[in-house]
């Protein structure tokens, strides 16, 4: 069956007449679940070539229904590059998409606009990110007339929800669902405590949850809610966690976060057939998964790399196992 790619012209959906904050990522992550919550990390495809459609990968991930995407805007792309696919998604799944929105290089009155935009469109996930310096450098220098820290974008956001969906009052799901980036302790040169002091901040400002930079030692993942929990940081924490199916995209992603790849991963993926080396990917990629799990982690975040094979094997093999546990528990696995 052909696919049928979006034009940037394409209409847009009716943004709902109504807020329904029981559709939000945030419920999803913080809901009492007897499956694994998962959510599948695109961005905007690069252009076709030697006749491949590139908007493949993202059509079947999308045709396997996880629990919500998330777009980002992908490496060297204009900004705005992400809304394309936003709106694909927004049309032609029923899975919640969560926006990537960053305040780099844009002043404060540009990134409202982002936002106004967003929510437009019916938007109601948002992923609230500092991004990276400017101009590819490696220190952050303060932007005049822009938002330095993500807490000050995650305070824009609730100030623009208020300002058009006029949230009830009193306790309740917020009619807009704000995720943040938190950092395990993964061998980085980061500083660890700043990036608690961070977090604690985006919570103060309204975030819901967070979602983790990549790691790939489930006790990173331990030591960095135990050491939130101890700072008084009550927000879920959500994994992110790369398939670790590709040799070469592994480095790539060192190159990009900082995060050392483990050498008994790379000794153990060092095989010469493609197919064994994906087996072993997805095998080492479900022990991270069931590790993580097992600590009570409320949600996976896979970073696809708008590859679907590896991220479909990984969604395949969870379900399974969760009807398998609901069958044992006496649950009906349907």
């Amino acid at each position: 069956m052909p696919v049928s790619t979006p034009s940037p012209g394409a209409v847009r959906p009716t943004p709902p007449a109504t807020s329904d904050p029981s559709h939000t990522t945030s419920v999803l992550v913080q809901r009492t679940r007897r499956r694994s919550l998962i959510s599948f990390e695109v961005f905007p495809p690069r252009p076709a070539t030697a006749g491949r459609d590139p908007w493949r990968s993202i059509e079947l991930m999308a045709e396997a229904a996880p629990d919500y995407f998330s777009v980002t805007h992908g490496h060297n792309q204009p900004e705005g590059a992400n809304v394309e696919v936003i709106r694909h998604l927004l049309r032609t799944t029923p899975s919640p998409v969560m926006a990537h929105l960053i305040c780099a290089g844009s002043t404060s009155s540009q990134l409202r606009g982002s936002i106004t935009e967003l929510l437009d469109l019916g938007v109601r996930d948002i992923l609230a990110l500092r991004g990276d310096p400017p101009d590819g450098g490696k220190e952050w220098i303060h932007q005049p007339g822009g938002l330095n820290r993500a807490a000050e974008v995650v305070g824009l956001v609730r100030e623009v929800e208020q300002e058009r969906l006029s949230p009830p009052e009193g306790p309740g799901a917020r009619p807009v669902s704000v995720s943040v980036a938190a950092y395990p302790p993964s061998g980085t040169d980061r500083d660890h405590a700043a990036d608690l002091h961070a977090l604690w901040e985006k919570q103060e400002a309204g975030a819901d949850y967070a979602v983790t930079q990549v790691f790939y030692d489930p006790e990173d993942y331990a030591q960095l809610v135990d050491s939130a929990r101890s700072q008084g940081i009550h927000l879920p924490i959500v994994a992110g966690i790369a398939p670790l199916t590709s040799p070469r995209r592994l480095r790539r992603l060192e190159e990009i976060t900082g995060v050392p790849v483990p050498r008994h991963l790379v000794d153990y993926l060092d095989v010469e057939d493609a197919a064994e080396r994906r087996r072993r990917g997805v095998a080492a990629t479900l022990n991270l998964i069931d590790t993580v799990l097992e600590l009570g982690c409320p949600g996976l975040h896979l970073f696809t790399f708008n590859q679907h094979p590896p991220a479909l094997a990984i969604l395949d093999h969870l379900r399974i196992r969760d009807a398998a546990r609901r069958q044992r528990n006496g649950f009906d696995a349907s």
